[in-house]
């Protein structure tokens, strides 16, 4: 898992993933674009998923992890905990579903705060347990998930 501002993702990113190029783009783009403008924008070949619900308490949450792809994940509206844990910490619940590329799992982990000018990319090898409140009350979250073919 690799957590930093989305300016640093910018600028750092890639030159450690050098196949990674074309997000330097999107990124810029995030930093300065509500969520309703970036879904008008072609990013192609970036695989964007965009996604609208409210946070919940992260019991209410599982961990989950893809094989396929890393996820690096920014929050554009709103804010919520992102929890994480190596898998190898964690017991599966759900086997892995080939079609979905996602298997479920529970324990413990830590949380990162997202928020919009954060970022976090996600292994294939990291549990993480995306939309949990920050604090008592639920938010509603805009975000956008950009998955990279592992």
């Amino acid at each position: 898992m690799i957590y930093d501002s989305v300016e640093r993702f910018i600028t750092e990113l890639p030159e450690y993933m050098p196949r990674v190029s074309q997000l330097t783009e999107f990124l810029s783009a995030a930093r300065e674009k509500s969520f309703e403008e970036l879904k008008e924008m072609d990013f192609a070949p970036l695989d964007l998923r965009f996604g609208e619900y409210e946070t919940k308490p992260q019991e209410e949450i599982p961990f989950e992890a893809h094989k396929r792809y890393w996820d690096l994940q920014l929050v554009l509206e709103g804010e919520e905990l992102l929890g994480y844990a190596p898998l190898a910490e964690l017991t599966e619940t759900v086997a892995y579903a080939e079609k979905d590329d996602i298997a479920f799992y529970r324990g413990e982990g830590q949380n990162v705060k997202l928020s919009r000018e954060m970022a976090v990319l996600l292994a294939p090898w990291d549990g993480h347990r995306p939309g949990a409140n920050v604090g008592d009350t639920p938010c509603k979250i805009k975000k956008i998930v950009v998955k990279l073919p592992w």
